[in-house]
């Protein structure tokens, strides 16, 4: 078999198993992609709980304050009934002043501690909420990649298996060529010539559209073997089987207008690779 026909044999291949891969790869792409947020998430909750805990100690921290504090003011208050002396009354007085500005700042900083724990309570419920909505999107997103391992599991190492004797029959060399071509199109990797006016002689790309010359329709018209790519876009450039000529496909008793100007073509093909011997 001509070499171009086994390139578009392998391309064929080569392009069912990068379908089915990428179908695969988009199922895993998502659930790793809910994997990462639920993960995110989790790490968030985590914070607001660390959160949480601090602000209740600093809350007890403040309560033990704010007793430490009541009983200096009583322990005062019994140390002024008992003072002797002018001195030590107006003493006590001025601390138990002190501490009576101090223990209703005391308590409206508790006050303020409890509102944001009681804050954070909340967001943390939202966030518990949060993440178990997210855990059903994980678990159907689970569900979906591997129902498509399941689907196309078997297919795509049957494939996978084709393809790799189909490379098999193609050089080293042109192989290479292929694969690198198909990495760079996403496997889009051969093109046929589109034949725009054959008597004009304007071919094109089928892909990209630019304008091929004459001799790359020449050179495939009398080999197969040929691996042409087309300049712009790097794809392998090859005939469909309907436009090849007319020694390729088995002689026709009755030939058409179009296959006359083929035969044309053709010698005038041969009269271009002499000159260009030449």
């Amino acid at each position: 078999m001509p070499l171009l026909d086994n390139l578009l044999t392998l391309h064929r291949v080569d392009s069912q198993v990068r379908a089915l891969s990428t179908r695969v790869e988009s199922a895993r792409t998502y659930f790793n992609a809910q994997e990462k947020q639920l993960a995110t998430l989790e790490r968030q909750k985590a914070e607001l709980e660390t959160q949480v805990r601090q602000l209740q100690a600093s809350v007890h921290a403040i309560e033990v304050e704010q007793t430490a504090a009541m009983e200096r003011v009583n322990k005062l208050r019994s140390e002024l009934n008992t003072s002797t002396n002018d001195k030590q009354y107006k003493a006590i007085l001025n601390e138990m002043k002190v501490l009576e500005g101090q223990k209703d700042e005391i308590v409206k900083r508790a006050v303020e501690e409890m509102q944001r724990v009681e804050d954070t309570k909340k967001r943390l419920e939202v966030q518990v909420a949060t993440i178990a909505e997210r855990q059903k999107i994980r678990e159907l997103a689970k569900t979906k990649l591997d129902e498509c391992m399941g689907d196309v599991g078997q297919r795509l190492a049957e494939l996978e298996a084709e393809r790799a004797r189909a490379a098999d029959l193609i050089p080293e060399r042109d192989r290479q060529l292929f694969n690198r071509v198909a990495d760079l199109t996403e496997g889009q990797t051969m093109s046929e010539i589109t034949i725009v006016d054959l008597r004009h002689r304007e071919f094109a790309c089928g892909e990209c559209n630019i304008e091929l010359p004459f001799e790359t329709y020449a050179r495939l018209s009398s080999n197969s073997d040929s691996v042409i790519q087309c300049k712009a876009c790097t794809r392998i450039l090859y005939l469909a089987e309907s436009n090849r000529p007319a020694g390729e496909k088995g002689a026709k008793s009755t030939r058409t207008q179009e296959e006359q100007e083929r035969l044309d073509l053709a010698k005038d093909k041969a009269k271009f690779e002499k000159t260009r011997k030449l």
